[in-house]
């Protein structure tokens, strides 16, 4: 299964307009990238009846935060 940066690539388009594409805010609201994510989990938490949102922004502050380093120990604030 290919990544959706792979499925970008795929389309002829040079790694760092893609990277500009997925960073950009046209109206405000989040950074595709995040809005991708944002509608995604979403999504994910519908299915598990969760009625609950997760906005652009949110995805944004939890992105900058950094990975998980182990599952028993969050990541360094």
């Amino acid at each position: 299964m290919a990544t959706m940066m792979e499925l970008f690539l795929e389309t002829g388009a040079p790694r760092v307009k893609v990277e500009r594409f997925l960073e950009s805010d046209v109206d405000g609201s989040g950074a595709v990238r995040d809005m991708i994510a944002a509608d995604m989990t979403n999504q994910l938490l519908e299915a598990f009846g969760q009625r609950q949102r997760q906005t652009p922004k949110e995805v944004r502050r939890i992105r900058a935060r950094g990975a998980w380093e182990a599952l028993d120990r969050p990541p360094r604030e």
